[in-house]
């Protein structure tokens, strides 16, 4: 009887063992670190979280909105956000016209928030792992978002 026991116990080890499997040639996934950096008037704003995101707006056939939000690293003004948006976003490069509504942006300052009324949002590299671009718009209560940068990784 023990020896049968100690046999299952054995066979039950080496099953665990075989399912749990091995991590050799297991390919690593390496991830972006995602950044955004703007000037808005004379202020440096440096993200110290960047989150993408996309919406399945329907406003075109299967289409997709990116959504790309900067939140403030700064001290001072911890709830600034700037946040970036490409509607019927495809996966490609690009410039994307804020006034021709291929994209929009706003900046958030505490309560405030400034809606873009010209600007651009430009995709510069798309790969398997990150969206890189820039971005530069005017807001309606006449703030001045200028220099920004975004690196992503994929949502």
């Amino acid at each position: 009887m023990k020896k049968f026991v100690s046999s299952v116990l054995v066979a039950a080890a080496a099953s665990l063992v075989a399912i749990t499997g091995c991590t050799k040639n297991r390919p690593y996934v390496t991830t972006t670190n995602p950044s955004m950096t703007a000037d808005v008037g004379k202020y440096k704003f440096i993200a110290s979280a960047v989150t993408p995101a996309t919406i399945d707006t329907q406003v075109f056939d299967t289409s997709t909105t990116l959504v790309i939000t900067g939140y403030s690293s700064d001290r001072v003004s911890p709830y600034d956000k700037i946040e970036l948006y490409i509607a019927n976003f495809k996966g490609k490069t690009g410039v994307n016209s804020i006034v021709q509504g291929e994209a929009g942006a706003r900046y958030s300052h505490g309560v405030n928030v400034g809606l873009a009324t010209g600007g651009i949002v430009t995709v510069t590299e798309v790969n398997s792992t990150a969206i890189v671009g820039y971005f530069s718009f005017n807001t309606d209560d006449g703030i001045a978002v200028t220099n920004g940068k975004f690196t992503v990784p994929q949502p």
